[in-house]
């Protein structure tokens, strides 16, 4: 279960982050320290939350072939 924990995480902040995104509305956030356009912040945590649904799909590919 640890080794899915951080992705988990991951995942959970992005949809939190997606959907903040889309109830308040903004022309433009800061991320990592610059200001970016919403769509490009919004494509950074779809980006990271599908990144992590594949980790965990590898992770659990890789432990179902060694049984």
């Amino acid at each position: 279960m640890f080794k899915y924990a951080l992705s988990i995480i991951i995942i959970f902040a992005a949809g939190f982050k997606l959907s903040a995104s889309f109830v308040n509305p903004l022309e433009a956030v800061t991320l990592f320290g610059a200001e970016v356009n919403i769509w490009i912040y919004r494509l950074v945590w779809l980006a990271a939350g599908a990144l992590s649904v594949f980790a965990i799909y590898r992770t659990r590919k890789k432990i179902s072939e060694k049984q």
